[in-house]
């Protein structure tokens, strides 16, 4: 019994939204591990970074790619309001990454450097915390819209 291709195009997008999102998912314990010093939050702030460039970032777009030849190769449709609204949040997702964590992450990095018990450390690591958990939870709904299949 030969499998069918689109399903395989499942597997590599669903293996990539695990590897993605379970990278996301570390990063808060990452944080509380450091606590305020300086180096050590150097070294995690670094590291999230390397997580983001060499494992999260690359598995979205796998989890991209792989859905779109789901949806070309299996019975699935582009104008599914699940499809449809999961791409326009995977491109918001991907605007907040690109020209809003981004930056606050390397404004994050040099504060603690610098002074991680100051004010405007606190303020970047907030501004960090709030854009990640808000990249995270859009995520998490694109993950609900391709569970539940909702239509209208």
């Amino acid at each position: 019994m030969a499998m069918q291709i689109w399903l395989v195009f499942k597997l590599v997008h669903i293996l990539a939204v695990i590897s993605a999102v379970g990278a996301n998912a570390t990063y808060q314990f990452w944080y509380s591990r450091a606590g305020r010093d300086s180096a050590r939050l150097v070294w995690v702030i670094e590291n999230i970074r390397i997580l983001d460039r060499r494992i999260a970032n690359p598995s979205y777009v796998v989890a991209l790619l792989a859905g779109v030849a789901t949806v070309v190769t299996g019975a699935f449709s582009f104008e599914s309001l699940w499809i449809a609204a999961s791409i326009g949040l995977y491109v918001l997702v991907a605007l907040i990454g690109y020209a809003l964590y981004a930056p606050a992450m390397r404004r994050q990095l040099a504060l603690a450097a610098a002074d991680p018990m100051s004010s405007d450390y606190e303020a970047a690591a907030k501004r960090s915390r709030m854009l990640g958990g808000m990249a995270v939870g859009l995520v998490l709904v694109i993950v609900v819209l391709m569970v539940l299949k909702p239509t209208l």
